[in-house]
């Protein structure tokens, strides 16, 4: 609802979401263009267990597949498609995409498709990932994929050394 909100100051100037101290539960978003999404120090964003929480989207073109299974694939935690000037950034907050469940899922062959990411922008251009910490994404960390003009620096990528598939930045 917050992101939603924040879409009415696109064509004013853009806004900033502010992600206080905290543990802030959610499923999958999307952001908006103009936007600046700040965590605090002590902030974490934490992804829902729950796949349903986790919408299913179609593979990416070039892919033709999701990254574990053919067909759709669940849609990042932090999405953007088709956005300009977006920034995720904080204090040193913390994105957690509690993806030890979906590991589970993987070596046990109960994945129905295959496992989001934790930040994902699709055709999109002026993006900056800056000063925070990603911490157990399901698959991929940070995937900028058709896109140009992105900037990551000054993050803190952290996961279980047996965690599959669990690359940092990807992009595509």
């Amino acid at each position: 609802n917050a992101v939603f909100y924040a879409r009415s100051f696109a064509d004013k100037g853009g806004a900033q979401l502010y992600v206080p101290k905290g543990r802030w539960l959610t499923g999958s978003f999307n952001l908006t263009s103009h936007l600046t999404l700040f965590l605090e120090k002590d902030a974490i964003i934490i992804g829902a267990e729950e796949s349903s929480q986790w919408p299913i989207v179609e593979p990416l073109p070039s892919y033709g597949q999701g990254l574990d299974l053919p067909g759709p694939r669940h849609r990042s935690l932090i999405n953007g498609y088709n956005l300009t000037d977006v920034v995720i950034t904080g204090n040193n907050g913390l994105i957690d995409g509690q993806g030890s469940v979906w590991w589970d899922w993987l070596r046990s062959h109960e994945l129905n498709h295959s496992r989001p990411h934790l930040v994902e922008f699709l055709y999109s251009e002026e993006i900056v990932i800056s000063n925070l910490t990603f911490l157990n994404s399901p698959a991929w960390s940070i995937h900028p994929v058709y896109c140009s003009n992105v900037k990551v620096h000054n993050v803190t990528i952290k996961t279980l050394l047996d965690a599959p598939l669990t690359d940092g930045i990807v992009p595509g």
